[in-house]
């Protein structure tokens, strides 16, 4: 849920892939659909002014375990 809160807040289109799959970085209804499991590998993209500064916002919160550990 942190990650779609805070893909919400960017103003350019974020896709998460994994294992050849995509989804919208701002439906957690498709991001559950990927089934991304601890110690997976996924790869954060983004389109539109910001794109880079909203991927690293966004790895930086996977890479801290979305604060939960």
């Amino acid at each position: 849920m942190a990650f779609v809160t805070l893909a919400s807040t960017q103003p350019v289109e974020l896709t998460v892939e994994k294992d050849g799959n995509s989804a919208s970085g701002t439906s957690i209804l498709d991001l559950m659909m990927l089934g991304a499991a601890k110690g997976d590998s996924i790869t954060i993209s983004a389109e539109g002014d910001g794109a880079e500064t909203a991927v690293q916002a966004l790895a930086e919160l996977v890479e801290a375990r979305f604060g939960e550990d």
